[in-house]
């Protein structure tokens, strides 16, 4: 019995992988694309098949009717580029792939555990979960609303097949090296230590729950074996928001401590800049992830020291 992992030689998707390897599944098939600077994530992972979704819809579709025992779907590929301005190349990704992919589990009666997004809520203050309090202000933002309403709307043809949605928050850890600009926040600080010798910060204060990617893996884990999780859209987060300014600080510190930087005032390797308008219109300030079972939060604790784990860890693989 095999599983399906979409995106699974992206950042989250490889952790993923890494997970079901940890728990002793090797019978994985990953769909994704040829990307060369994803395909480092794949070293070291088992699998038994890799199917390209770049020929579009009809290519996978055809690909998926043709396997054999699937036991269940992570569904985490998507285009994650906040910045994207193309809504059809957007929603093609982020919609019409996802639903395929749902339908092609639902009809099966096998499980569908699935990447939304924080991204949903906007700068609304109340992100609770679930449809209420959305305010999407990127075309990101619309796909992954979009997709959440179409799991809910059609929750009565599921018959008691499993389909979870969870929203990340933030991801940070291993894996996120070719995602660029999108990558989060703790590793382009990390980076632009290394190549600037400094952290350029955004002077408006940016306030964003943070969690690692190998407890978002075995939180997608834990759902898609257990039956801790009803049918519904959770948040995953580490449910303690910390600055932008106490990344910096942590990224700072922690190669201070690991001999990359001289030691001294934390402060004089943080510049303040200012924000493009052109991205303030499309920028979350502040993210919670409120309102989630206590299972989530017993998972995703301690964010500091897993930053700092995270941080050495890049050090220590010259990164």
């Amino acid at each position: 019995m095999s599983y399906i992992v979409t995106g699974g030689a992206g950042f989250v998707g490889s952790n993923m992988v890494r997970k079901l390897n940890e728990k002793g599944i090797d019978d994985v098939i990953i769909i994704d694309n040829y990307e060369e600077t994803k395909m480092q994530n794949l070293m070291g992972l088992q699998f038994i098949d890799y199917i390209d979704y770049s020929d579009g819809l009809a290519s996978v579709r055809r690909a998926l009717e043709n396997l054999e025992d699937i036991e269940g779907v992570f569904h985490i590929g998507a285009n994650a580029d906040v910045l994207e301005q193309n809504p059809k190349v957007m929603m093609v990704m982020n919609y019409e792939f996802s639903k395929m992919y749902y339908n092609y589990a639902r009809l099966r009666q096998i499980p569908f555990i699935y990447a939304s997004s924080s991204a949903v809520y906007g700068n609304e203050i109340h992100q609770t979960g679930g449809l209420d309090h959305l305010l999407p202000h990127n075309i990101y933002a619309w796909s992954k609303w979009l997709f959440d309403k179409y799991t809910e709307a059609n929750r009565d043809k599921q018959q008691g097949q499993k389909t979870i949605g969870f929203r990340f928050f933030n991801v940070f850890g291993w894996g996120e090296f070719h995602k660029g600009k999108n990558a989060n926040i703790v590793y382009r600080f990390y980076r632009m230590m290394k190549e600037q010798g400094r952290i350029d910060l955004f002077k408006d204060e940016i306030v964003r729950d943070h969690v690692y990617a190998d407890d978002v893996a075995e939180v997608l884990y834990d759902a898609m074996m257990s039956g801790h999780f009803a049918n519904g859209i959770y948040n995953l987060g580490g449910n303690h928001p910390i600055s932008h300014r106490q990344v910096a600080e942590i990224v700072v510190e922690t190669m201070m401590e690991a001999g990359i930087v001289e030691t001294g005032a934390v402060s004089d390797y943080i510049q303040l800049i200012d924000m493009p308008e052109e991205l303030r219109q499309k920028f979350q300030f502040h993210t919670f992830a409120e309102g989630q079972p206590r299972l989530i939060s017993e998972k995703t604790a301690g964010n500091a020291e897993k930053m700092k784990r995270y941080i050495n860890q890049l050090i220590q693989n010259g990164r």
